[in-house]
């Protein structure tokens, strides 16, 4: 009998010692998340911060998913992000070894930059309760210099990206690796602000017009008045932040409606009955404009809501970005300018 073609060549047993090394120099990585009970069930995708590329997926079995990050290890980490039915709900970075994450966090830990991150996060989150968007973007644009060198900076590069005025975008960009600039990401949010530019303090408010409550026009424009201030209100039924906001507004209507200011909501991204049974429940005494969806977006470039704009009796924007208690103050301080 010919044994020849039953014994492994030359090359095959090379072939095999090589795949030997390189598996037992592969460093494992692997990533646990538990999720609430609500979610069980649910397809968890793991797809790239920067690019939105699908990278791995599971099924949420006894409140988790386990995923096996080995085969994605390269000489960089990469940041993730966990979505279920197209909503973020979680960040996590692929390095090698094993982190985990809670139900009740949004950000990974057991690994050396998921822990960083978690602690960063930590610290931005409590900026961003403050209510003080410039204090959150400074925040933002340290922790953006200080991990420049590894996947961190590309999302807190992004978190300056979102919300920054314009001309700190541009100042950012100017000196950003093209790890940040050409992502996919990035290039979203630069469009946001290049939005921002376009209608900045000093340029005159964009109208608009949608579709509103019952199919009837609504816009904009109907509830500016020359002469008076008029404080935009773009919000959300479904909104926590945009809910917190309402007693403040409240009060400059209370305080300023007869000193001639006014105040519109207009509901971006809500359903005509939700809008309803929140004005309905809160109480909003003022003027809302339905059904706008993402078209405010696309016109101003903000990235979240709430977002107050504050247009001036002349029609141009005179402030953006700032919460209900900054706005009435800089009222105050407008119309105390106007008794003088």
């Amino acid at each position: 009998m010919n044994l020849k073609h039953l014994l492994p060549s030359a090359t095959a047993i090379l072939l095999g010692v090589s795949s030997l090394f390189i598996s037992c120099d592969k460093k494992g990585s692997s990533l646990e998340a538990r999720f609430p009970d609500k979610f069980e069930g649910k397809t968890v995708e793991m797809i790239s911060f920067s690019d939105s590329v699908i990278l791995n997926s599971a099924v949420i079995k006894d409140g988790r998913v386990l995923f096996d990050n080995s085969d994605l290890i390269t000489d960089e980490p990469i940041l993730v992000e966990l979505t279920i039915d197209g909503r973020v709900k979680a960040f996590a970075i692929i390095e090698p070894g094993a982190s985990t994450l809670a139900d009740s966090l949004h950000v990974a830990t057991g690994t050396p930059l998921n822990d960083r991150f978690a602690a960063l996060m930590n610290r931005l989150d409590s900026v961003e309760n403050l209510d003080d968007l410039l204090a959150y973007v400074d925040l933002a644009d340290k922790c953006y210099a200080e991990n420049r060198d590894n996947p961190l900076g590309n999302y807190f590069g992004v978190e300056v990206i979102k919300f920054a005025e314009p001309s700190r975008v541009d100042s950012l960009l100017r000196t950003a690796p093209e790890s940040l600039t050409k992502s996919k990401k990035a290039q979203r949010f630069i469009r946001f602000a290049n939005l921002r530019k376009q209608t900045a303090p000093g340029n005159r408010y964009v109208d608009f017009t949608v579709k509103g409550k019952d199919g009837k026009p609504m816009s904009l424009s109907m509830f500016v008045k020359p002469g008076r201030y008029t404080i935009v209100d773009f919000w959300a039924s479904w909104c926590p932040y945009c809910i917190k906001e309402i007693p403040e507004l409240k009060k400059i209507v209370s305080e300023l409606g007869d000193k001639g200011v006014d105040i519109v909501g207009v509901a971006v991204r809500d359903k005509t009955e939700d809008t309803d049974a929140a004005i309905e429940k809160y109480g909003i005494p003022w003027s809302v404009i339905y059904n706008a969806q993402r078209i405010p977006y696309d016109i101003y470039g903000f990235t979240g809501i709430p977002h107050l704009m504050l247009i001036g009796p002349d029609g141009k924007i005179i402030a953006r970005g700032e919460s209900a208690v900054q706005t009435a103050d800089r009222l105050k301080s407008l119309l105390s300018e106007e008794k003088q």
